[in-house]
């Protein structure tokens, strides 16, 4: 059988968007809630979705310091050096993220401390992870539409250099010139029901649908147009390959520990 793919752009104080590469949904919490409440018992499924999935490095043993309770090593890594993310492309500290509390309440995610459920006995199983059991899960990851589609188009012409702002939320032709591109890069994956591009929730769900699909598609494809950036003490992200990204990931990641805090 097939994975079926779900992308979600959640919101805590308006509708939700969900994507499932046939068209759109706008959803309030507690429909939201019956949907994710059918799909825990799809194993077949993977969902995309649009906000902080993990917190501390070891919610298990969370103590205070450096920023273990604000910021995780995947938002740094975006928020400064050579793939620093231009204004219009936020990248915030998880705990600044609104979003991140519809998600504890819809999946019990992020973990934060040791008297949150375990893992292994959420109703998605949580990738990056080994702890996937016999009775197995739907999926879910987590994505930046946003960056990925900043990652796909930066560099081309006709778009903002690295140092200009990027408003692609509040700019409806810079986001269809955008999604040409991501088009153009991702024409195996079909596409139905295109978003409308006076939305810009329907954008970021539908980015987060291409980079479902292609991530499953190039699972064990030596060399994938779309990889998982980071593990669950990092916080990770669906990002497409760029060169040099995961590099320089790898790097920082060793430094991280003495970075300071933005």
């Amino acid at each position: 059988m097939s994975v079926s793919v779900i992308s979600i752009d959640p919101a805590p104080s308006k509708w939700s968007t969900v994507c499932d590469g046939a068209g759109f949904r706008k959803l309030c919490a507690s429909e939201l809630r019956a949907m994710l409440r059918k799909k825990k018992h799809d194993p077949d499924t993977v969902v995309c979705w649009d906000a902080p999935l993990t917190g501390p490095t070891n919610p298990d043993r969370a103590i205070h310091k450096p920023r273990e309770f604000s910021q995780r090593c995947i938002e740094s890594f975006f928020s400064r050096g050579k793939f620093k993310a231009p204004k219009g492309i936020s990248v915030l500290p998880y705990s600044g993220c609104p979003h991140w509390a519809i998600t504890r309440s819809l999946l019990g995610l992020p973990r934060t401390g040791q008297y949150d459920a375990r893992y292994e006995d959420l109703p998605f199983h949580l990738l990056p992870g080994d702890d996937r059991t016999a009775d197995a899960r739907p999926a879910v990851v987590e994505i930046h539409p946003a960056v990925a589609a900043w990652l796909w188009c930066r560099g081309r012409d006709g778009f903002p250099k690295d140092c200009e702002p990027w408003p692609y939320k509040k700019d409806q032709a810079l986001r269809k010139r955008m999604w040409g591109v991501i088009r153009e890069k991702t024409r195996g994956v079909a596409c139905p029901c295109p978003p409308n591009h006076g939305d810009d929730d329907d954008f970021d769900a539908w980015v987060g649908y291409l980079l479902g699909v292609l991530y499953l598609r190039d699972l064990r494809e030596p060399s994938p147009s779309v990889i998982l950036l980071g593990n669950r003490a990092t916080g990770s992200f669906l990002v497409p390959t760029v060169d040099g990204l995961s590099e320089r990931w790898e790097q920082f990641v060793r430094e991280w520990p003495n970075v300071r805090s933005r």
